[in-house]
């Protein structure tokens, strides 16, 4: 992209819209989440759960027995341990500590949300980041559409399928939501206009408001790693070109220079990088922009080949090797992971599955199939139906 084009893609976007409407924060938003990054452990840890004393302890016990085996991220043992887990339990409330065998204490914590297993899946993730370095998926959150209320809107539910909630009620439907990091904001595309335009959603304030005042269409939308920008499409200057807005200075610079219809930006996880898909007339392909440091810095653009057809829907894995997107295979669409930057590729689910998303650990991919919401354990190849029969549900995207 020349400089000329570049400069004339800055805008400066209006973030003092009056709220739509409020929202009350829902209680998971008080959970702490303990983790900023992941990081890379490799050997299979060892832990034991020991004993819960107090009035709801043996509950507590069974509760975070179950919540371990279902996140399959260490072996649950009483014989030589790693790490060994005690605590107490009344009311509801929990208190867990996690020792290693000389006694060293490795975590200790306090949780007093008003229910049990609140509080036994806030320990639950901090306990699994504290021992493999990753974070756990109890608190995560996914965000998707359905068709549930006879227009699509965006809904909101735990990893299990769990504690649905609906977050829009646009009479002309909503569509392609994006969590920012610990699940406290939503942006997505509305209809309410008549054309599409991208809202930002603040769920513990309350606030939701359009992220530019500019001419023309908005859609598209994605959360930087930090959540402090946004990738999406706009079309202000004619042509809808691939756009970064800081959040804090209201500015944007375009990546862009497409003569066709881009549109599913995501973020690498070093927030350098974003790769979409392009349609220039021969169907959609990935390219991917880097991130320019400034306003006033050139961007670059290449064409990334992954030997499918029509590509769309691309995300960067939460560690930057690899990148899940859709594809056509067979006839029919398929979810598929590829090595980032080169490398093989993987089919992990044909039959018309689609919009894959990574968990915050990098271990699963949610996606969509047949308005079904599916969670992948990617090692094993097992697949579990955590949300169906709740619309036609589609554009998953799980809290990074």
């Amino acid at each position: 992209m020349n400089l000329t084009r570049h400069l004339l893609c800055l805008c400066l976007l209006s973030q003092l819209m009056t709220p739509a409407f409020a929202l009350s924060p829902p209680p998971w938003l008080t959970k702490l989440m303990p983790w900023k990054k992941t990081v890379e452990v490799a050997v299979s840890k060892r832990v034991s759960i020991g004993n819960i004393s107090g009035g709801t302890g043996q509950s507590a016990r069974q509760a975070l027995e179950t919540e371990l085996t279902a996140a399959r991220e260490f072996n649950l043992t009483l014989e030589k341990p790693d790490f060994i887990i005690t605590g107490t339990s009344v009311g509801g409330r929990m208190s867990g500590i996690v020792t290693d065998p000389q006694g060293k204490e490795v975590l200790a914590r306090t949780y007093a949300a008003p229910g049990l297993d609140e509080n036994i899946k806030a320990f639950a993730d901090e306990l699994i980041f504290a021992v493999t370095g990753k974070p756990g998926l109890a608190t995560s959150r996914i965000v998707f559409v359905s068709d549930k209320t006879g227009t699509k809107q965006v809904f909101i539910c735990d990893s299990q399928g769990r504690e649905v909630q609906q977050v829009t009620d646009h009479q002309h439907g909503c569509v392609s939501p994006s969590l920012n990091l610990d699940a406290s904001a939503i942006a997505y595309t509305t209809y309410r206009t008549g054309f599409p335009t991208v809202q930002i959603m603040d769920l513990t304030q309350g606030w939701d408001r359009p992220v530019t005042d500019t001419p023309g269409s908005s859609f598209g939308v994605a959360f930087s790693p930090q959540g402090d920008r946004l990738a999406l499409v706009m079309s202000f200057l004619g042509n809808p070109e691939i756009f970064v807005t800081d959040l804090a200075t209201n500015t944007a610079a375009c990546l862009s220079d497409s003569t066709g219809a881009p549109g599913s930006p995501a973020w690498h996880p070093e927030g350098k990088q974003i790769i979409f898909s392009d349609d220039r007339g021969d169907g959609p392909k990935l390219y991917v922009s880097e991130v320019p440091e400034t306003n006033l810095t050139a961007t670059q653009l290449l064409r990334w080949r992954t030997d499918y057809s029509f590509n769309t829907d691309p995300e960067f894995s939460p560690d930057g090797k690899s990148v899940a997107f859709t594809a056509r295979v067979g006839g029919q669409m398929a979810v598929i992971v590829k090595k980032w930057p080169k490398g093989s590729s993987t089919v992990i689910e044909k039959n018309g599955a689609t919009h894959p998303s990574w968990s915050p650990n990098g271990r699963y991919l949610c996606y969509a199939q047949h308005g079904t919401l599916y969670v992948h354990h990617l090692q094993s190849g097992q697949r579990r139906a955590i949300l169906s029969g709740y619309g036609q549900i589609t554009e998953p995207r799980w809290m990074k």
